[in-house]
């Protein structure tokens, strides 16, 4: 997975969907964090360490389902319904930007 290629892309995906800033702060965060395969397992305490304390579980899941929609990530857990407080890992990956994405 080639990181630097992928987030050129995502930067010219991030302008043309509009995405809020704690979409891109989350989608970096999550990029930097993934391995060479694109998966990737981070704590939700890192995540607001990282993103700040006001960054509440109710913003993760939002943005979450928001990068999905997009095609950037997919969950694998946990569920976005089980998204709560409580600390707990969060096992993502990294999708592939579509080439048709980049125009």
């Amino acid at each position: 997975m080639d990181k630097l290629r992928i987030l050129k892309k995502f930067e010219r995906l991030a302008l043309k969907k509009t995405l809020e800033a704690d979409e891109i702060r989350l989608y970096l965060l999550l990029l930097a964090n993934c391995d060479l395969t694109g998966n990737g397992k981070i704590e939700y305490r890192a995540i607001k360490d990282a993103l700040g304390k006001k960054f509440f579980s109710t913003k993760l899941n939002r943005a979450c389902r928001r990068l999905s929609d997009h095609g950037l990530i997919e969950v694998i857990t946990p569920s976005f319904d089980e998204i709560s407080e409580e600390d707990f890992p969060l096992e993502y990956r990294i999708l592939q930007l579509a080439e048709e994405q980049r125009n």
